[in-house]
């Protein structure tokens, strides 16, 4: 439920003028002890006679406007006794007054002995909401940034990783002789004020920073010593997302194109060009107001003359007549596209029609994808938005905020392989999500693999849910572009100034087990990965060992896993001295990276019998395998260009080695037209992705390996 107006009516002003409300500390503490949160025991003064039943030493602060940070002002005293308190109370009075600090009140409380010293904050993100922080704290919190952050709510099982992975975490278990903490009360503290029915849920939507700096953990208990709470009233409250089956976006019976022109190519004649290209003879119609057909397409005046009725209109029109006909259509058809920009990505014109055009549907059972993107491509659902799309339909699905790079992901990943089952570009997605679409494609049948492209987000939380179902179910890997602004008005707690939004992001996938990819060639070669090797590992599988030729390039290999937080486990003795009476590592490694001359001159099956004493009956399961080759050597020593490569690569696959292979092409760029192509058309067919560098390679076997660790069988 929300909080209670009467503890937000005892706050006061944050600063002059500003909206937000502190709320004072003791009314805080009363909401944590509410809660199961140990605080001190404590009185608000009206006089020293009211602490009276209090044991000393205390400690004395005080609240009210101006005393935020109580510190910086000298509004907070240590070790003050019973007895004592008559004069704390007057001196610190005195001091704040030269200040120009007049307090509404003064808190005394009994203090306590001490421990490890903690923070734990929760601050609300822009995109996701809010997320809930713990670290080191007490004064040297900001300049020491041993923190952590997960979205809320956390589950128990959130909060326990939290505890053991934060940077702090070893001071917790018994660090220079003192004795470990009781790491399950700091546990309880966390979901008490951050899970499910917790403090943070029952202040809901109005809360924009809290803080408990420091909370003191011993081997006794969890204790919060200072808290601190701000509102913000004026919060707009999150949107709930629409529960929508989107089957017919993917695979509609009907489509209808506004925007195709009788005298000129435009977007919507090309968008039938397409239509007719993947295969749409009939259940195809452009709406004009005159014409009975439009290059070759039947033609109707409106949404309501297509016989049967349509499930998608693409709406290519100019903004302000493309808000006229969605207006004519919401209701009438389920989805709705408006690829037409001008619109909230232009100027406050464009933002005044954005915001017709999210009225137009609202309340209406259509769903409006866009303004401002290309469309939706699903080969089984003869779904397009380009001439020549791929035809052959897969596994993986993407959601797209740019329509550019929509395209690019479809005709780059199939020429690396990829396939997809569906992807949608949904631009400045002022009504259909992403959040709503990954939730849809978890459940989705044809789909195995989720991809992400975002630039930002008004539904985080929908887009944090959709995550949650996805972890271990699917892998979803996610590539961010830009960085969204953050608020103009400054941060007012330590939790809001070490909660920047990479770390956000970081704890977003650490929470979902997203894996957050930085380019987009990482984005396609980490699908292709996942698409590739959809089995779980084989049983007791770990690690990565690297293999190829060339003590520099592994070296770099290395290098690269060790960015991609991968490791590569050393072969055992008793392999090693196997690997060498077999001829392999002559005065090179063979312990990880092993070292084998793949190359133009070497026999096809070099590779495959290298790996034969790994992976046999006495070996060492990898899960993943990183081949590297020069293929600058193809061309330097030999005259068969790569089908020795390909020879290679056969004779690998044919093995069956219960591993992943990754195969990283340097110094592709040499190769000659006719063999790349070759080598791509084979890699392709046999579901071995290829990459052109170590990192690129390291980051999708990262990709398959986090998900490795949360797959739900």
């Amino acid at each position: 439920m929300p909080i209670d107006r009467r503890i937000a009516g005892e706050g006061f002003p944050l600063t002059h003028g500003d909206a937000r409300i502190a709320v004072p500390e003791h009314v805080v503490k009363q909401l944590l002890t509410e809660h199961g949160v140990a605080v001190p025991r404590g009185r608000v003064l009206t006089g020293p006679a009211d602490a009276r039943d209090l044991d000393g030493p205390l400690v004395l602060k005080a609240w009210g406007p101006g005393l935020l940070h109580k510190s910086d002002v000298g509004a907070v005293r240590l070790g003050i006794s019973t007895a004592g308190l008559p004069g704390a109370l007057d001196d610190m009075a005195v001091h704040l007054a030269r200040q120009g600090i007049e307090p509404r009140g003064y808190l005394a409380e009994e203090q306590h002995p001490g421990g490890t010293e903690l923070i734990i904050g929760v601050v609300r993100d822009q995109t996701f909401g809010p997320v809930v922080l713990l670290g080191l704290g007490g004064t040297a919190t900001e300049l020491l940034d041993l923190t952590a952050l997960r979205p809320c709510p956390l589950t128990r099982a959130d909060a326990e990783d939290l505890v053991a992975t934060f940077p702090g975490a070893p001071l917790l278990t018994g660090a220079r002789g003192k004795p470990p903490v009781d790491r399950a009360a700091l546990v309880d503290l966390l979901v008490a004020i951050a899970g499910a029915g917790g403090l943070v849920e029952r202040i809901g939507p109005d809360l924009a920073e809290f803080e408990c700096n420091p909370v003191v953990v011993t081997p006794e208990g969890a204790t919060a010593l200072d808290a601190r709470l701000i509102l913000d009233p004026g919060a707009a409250p999150v949107e709930q997302a629409q529960d929508t089956d989107f089957t017919a976006l993917f695979a509609p019976r009907r489509i209808a194109v506004a925007g195709a022109s009788t005298g000129k190519n435009g977007f919507g004649n090309r968008f039938l060009a397409a239509y007719r290209q993947a295969g749409w003879t009939d259940g195809l119609y452009a709406l004009h107001p005159a014409a009975a057909e439009v290059d070759g397409v039947p033609a109707v005046a409106t949404i309501a003359d297509v016989p049967g009725g349509a499930d998608y209109l693409l709406v290519a029109l100019p903004a302000a007549r493309a808000v006229e006909v969605v207006a004519q259509a919401a209701g009438k058809v389920p989805f709705i596209q408006v690829i037409s920009g001008g619109f909230g990505e232009m100027n406050a014109a464009g933002a005044a029609l954005e915001t017709d055009l999210a009225a137009a549907v609202a309340g209406t059972k259509t769903r409006l994808l866009g303004p401002n993107c290309l469309g939706v491509f699903s080969p089984a659902g003869r779904q397009t938005f380009t001439l020549n799309a791929p035809t052959r339909p897969g596994r993986v699905s993407v959601v797209s905020q740019s329509g550019g790079l929509s395209g690019d992901i479809v005709t780059v990943g199939d020429r690396r392989g990829l396939r997809f089952a569906k992807v949608a570009s949904i631009g400045n997605a002022i009504d259909v999500t992403h959040g709503d679409l990954l939730s849809w494609l978890v459940d989705d049948p044809e789909t195995d693999v989720l991809g992400v492209y975002l630039e930002g987000t008004r539904d985080g939380a929908g887009l944090l849910r959709a995550l949650r179902r996805a972890d271990g179910r699917k892998p979803v890997v996610l590539l961010r572009g830009g960085s969204s602004a953050q608020g103009a008005r400054a941060v007012s707690s330590h939790t809001g100034s070490l909660a920047g939004e990479e770390k956000v992001w970081r704890a977003v996938a650490d929470a979902t087990g997203v894996s957050l990819v930085s380019t987009l060639e990482d984005l396609l070669g980490s699908l292709a990965y996942l698409q590739g090797h959809p089995e779980p590992p084989a049983p007791g599988s770990s690690g990565v060992l690297v293999i190829g030729l060339g003590g520099g390039a592994s070296v770099l290999a290395t290098d690269a896993c060790d960015r991609a937080g991968l490791e590569l486990t050393p072969l055992r003795p008793g392999l090693r001295a196997r690997l060498r009476e077999l001829g392999h590592g002559a005065g090179t490694s063979v312990a990880n990276p092993l070292e084998v001359p793949v190359g133009p001159v070497s026999p096809a099956g070099l590779l495959g019998d290298a790996l034969e004493p790994v992976f046999g009956e006495d070996g060492q399961p990898y899960r993943d395998v990183l081949v590297h080759v020069n293929v600058a050597a193809y061309y330097n020593y030999g005259k068969a260009g790569l089908r020795p490569l390909i020879d290679a690569m056969r004779d690998l696959l044919e093995r069956g080695y219960p591993a992943r292979t990754a195969v990283v092409t340097r110094n592709s760029e040499v190769a000659a037209p006719a063999d790349a192509a070759l080598l791509a058309r084979f890699a392709a067919e046999r579901g071995v992705p290829l990459f052109r560098s170590f990192d690129e390679a390291a980051t999708a076997i990262a990709a398959a390996q986090r998900f490795d660790a949360r797959r739900v069988s």
